[in-house]
């Protein structure tokens, strides 16, 4: 969230669009796009829905048949929107799905513990198998003592029955889709705290919103479209 006039924080949303067919395999396991196209804004989550949407449009990528993956963190914002797109595959992201497991296994066998490491280990291995009814059903036969460890057991428990239709891992590999949001969280690294966020900087809600701009046509090789904008007339005026 980059600071804006009188101190307030406004938070930046940013989306990555992305064709399946156009990720490559770098080394065994491990996957890298060959062309993105960077969606944000300084706004809510509609704001930013209607923007990727729009940029679908734009670049003749949304047809009658067109399967829209959507690759969240688990938030209700993603789900709740995602239903704007009729034809859809939601996701949660892999990573955040571990995350949720390291978690319970640092309380439960501590931090840095071969145990742990193991036991994580074994959830990834089986939640990309698509066992992810298997995992819930184990996890569901522990019996930790303490509250501390119950009440992690049952957030994990939770998160992992509440998204289960969105971790068929296995499936989504086989049809080539991703299952990480890491191309998201580089995105608006790039966008946002490499030129918004550096220290002592201060934004007005304008400027924000014009640098945004300007971002994304850098990023998405877009900058001979700059002349196209409002933002330039209007600069020549206060000039």
């Amino acid at each position: 969230m980059p600071p804006v006039e009188n101190g307030h924080f406004r938070e930046v949303k940013t989306g990555v669009l992305l064709l399946p067919e156009e990720r490559v395999e770098t080394s065994p396991g491990r996957h890298c796009v060959v062309r993105r196209f960077l969606v944000s804004c300084l706004g809510d989550a509609d704001a930013i829905f209607q923007r990727l949407n729009g940029q679908l449009r734009e670049l003749g990528w949304l047809g009658t048949k067109t399967m829209v993956v959507i690759v969240g963190d688990g938030a209700e914002w993603i789900w709740n929107r995602a239903t704007w797109f009729i034809r859809r595959c939601e996701i949660l992201d892999f990573w955040h799905a571990m995350e949720h497991a390291w978690e319970f296994a640092h309380l439960r066998y501590g931090e840095g513990s071969q145990q742990a490491d193991q036991w994580v280990h074994q959830i990834g291995i089986d939640l990309k198998a698509g066992k992810v009814e298997q995992v819930i059903a184990r996890l569901k036969r522990l019996r930790p003592k303490s509250h501390p460890l119950r009440a992690s057991l049952d957030s994990l428990i939770r998160y992992y029955a509440e998204n289960a239709s969105r971790m068929q891992y296995d499936q989504y590999l086989r049809l080539g889709y991703g299952i990480g949001s890491g191309a998201v969280e580089s995105a608006h690294k790039q966008v946002v705290h490499a030129r918004l966020r550096q220290a002592g900087m201060r934004w007005s809600e304008a400027g924000a919103r014009r640098l945004l701009a300007l971002r994304l046509l850098l990023l998405n090789d877009n900058w001979a479209c700059l002349d196209r904008l409002a933002m330039v007339s209007v600069a020549s005026k206060l000039a």
